[in-house]
Parts: structure tokens; sequence; C-alpha cells
């Protein structure tokens, strides 16, 4: 059943996207095609005129993907369409399964659109060699494979997505707890657990460098090679265990019951 409501999801939540991902990748096959002629003046003045259009269609992805997240999330449980929702044959888990999956999955590919898009405009060799003597840079005090390194801080960034996720489905479930000034006061539930997660994680990691013997280093102005990495671990852990705790909220809040419009 998770697949049934997944499918109807992901519609949902790509009505717009769905159009945008291939015409992105296009633009940006123009736009370096016309850069090839970059030399002559009007060429490359109409080439920087489609890389703007590329680089704004991008950012338009990626800001529409939460919205469309959120919006569909806020819709089929809350507005009109939940008097379907709430009448299918599925329990509340599998609902708010679906929806979590079905987010990180047009997460993925909005940032795998753009990245692509990204990538056909901007790559060249020098680039090349500039990013990876930029990473050899950032990792020669490290003392670990550019690998584990490159892994280390793609798992952060998606424990941090979904503990933005998380979060953001919990606070829209408690906003619509209340009656009146539900967008305000669910914003006020977002910063309040956006900055209390912030502090959690800073205290701990101040905790951390007091027990490795490392406190004094976190107030200089160069952290030490193996600070900085069980830092990022550390923040990468929490993360994943901030996305636990509010996906259980989440569950638990809406299990109570829905107040709907």
């Amino acid at each position: 059943m998770i697949r049934k409501l997944m499918k109807y999801d992901l519609k949902k939540m790509t009505n717009l996207l769905i159009y945008l991902y291939p015409i992105a990748v296009c633009l940006a096959l123009i736009t370096r095609l016309i850069n090839i002629g970059k030399d002559i003046q009007l060429v490359f003045i109409i080439g920087q005129v489609f890389a703007g259009i590329t680089y704004s269609l991008i950012a338009n992805i990626l800001v529409n993907t939460f919205v469309q997240i959120l919006t569909t999330f806020n819709r089929s449980f809350y507005k009109d369409e939940s008097y379907l929702t709430h009448t299918l044959p599925v329990s509340k888990k599998q609902l708010i399964a679906s929806k979590y999956l079905s987010a990180l999955t047009v997460i993925f590919a909005s940032v795998l659109v753009s990245v692509v898009s990204l990538v056909i405009v901007l790559y060249t060799n020098e680039l090349g060699e500039m990013i990876k003597s930029f990473i050899n840079l950032t990792i020669s005090g490290l003392n670990i494979p550019t690998s584990a390194f490159i892994t280390i801080i793609v798992v952060l960034l998606f424990a941090q997505i979904c503990c933005m996720i998380s979060m953001a489905f919990t606070v829209i479930i408690k906003a619509n707890t209340y009656q009146e000034k539900r967008i305000l006061k669910g914003l006020g539930w977002f910063a309040a657990l956006y900055l209390g997660i912030g502090a959690i994680t800073l205290v701990l990691g101040i905790l951390m460098a007091a027990i490795t013997g490392d406190f004094s280093s976190v107030f200089a102005q160069v952290i030490p090679a193996s600070l900085l990495i069980n830092l990022i671990i550390l923040a990468g852990v929490l993360y994943l265990l901030y996305s636990i705790l509010f996906y259980f909220a989440c569950n638990k809040l809406f299990g109570k019951g829905v107040n709907v419009d």
C-alpha cells in the first residue's frame, strides 16, 4: 500500500517540478553550446543571459521542492482533499511514512538535476583541478582518504535534510492543533525547535571537546583536524537522531487526530 500512496504523493509533489527538471537540463545544454563561441562578444552576452536564466531556474527548483512538499503535506491532511485521505484503508503511520519517503525522493531528484545542470554549464578541466586542489588542501591535515571525507560531508547534509523534513512535518501537525493563527504559531514552533537543536548540538560539541581534552581548541582560530572530524561526525549522528525523534513525534501527534478545515 505504501507504493500506491507514494505514487499519489510523488505526483502531487512534482506536479510542477516534473516540467522544470527537463527545462533546466535543456537550458544548461543550450548555455554550454552557446559558450563554445564565447570569444565573440555578442555570443558571450547571449551565453551570460542563458546562464542567468539557468541559475534562476535551478534556484526556483530548489525552493519549489520544499514548497511543494510542505504544501502537499498540509493539503493532504488538513484541506479539502484530506476528506479523501482520511477515508483510505491505511494507518496514519503509513500516511506519514509515504509523505516522508516521497519528500526525500523528490529532494534527491531536485538536487541531482540541479547538480547535473550546474556541471553542464560550469565544468571545465581547470575547474575540476581547482575543486580537487581545494579538497586536497582541506583534508591535508585530517589524515583521512578523500572518499571518506566526501562521504562524511554527504551523510551530514543528508542527516540535516532528514531532520528539517521531520521537523517541518511535526510543526505542521502541531500548528494545525490550534484553532487560529496556525501559520504564525507554526513559524514560532519551527524557530524554537531549530534554535533548540542548534543549542543542543553546540553544547554537546563543547562537551565532547572537553572530554577529549580539546576544550581550549574550540575557541582557537584554527581547530585541530582530529577535533574537526569528530565534530562533523557528532553533528551527523545528532541530526539523524533528531530526525528519528521528530519522526516519532510526528506520528504521535498525528495519531491523536486532526482538525480539518
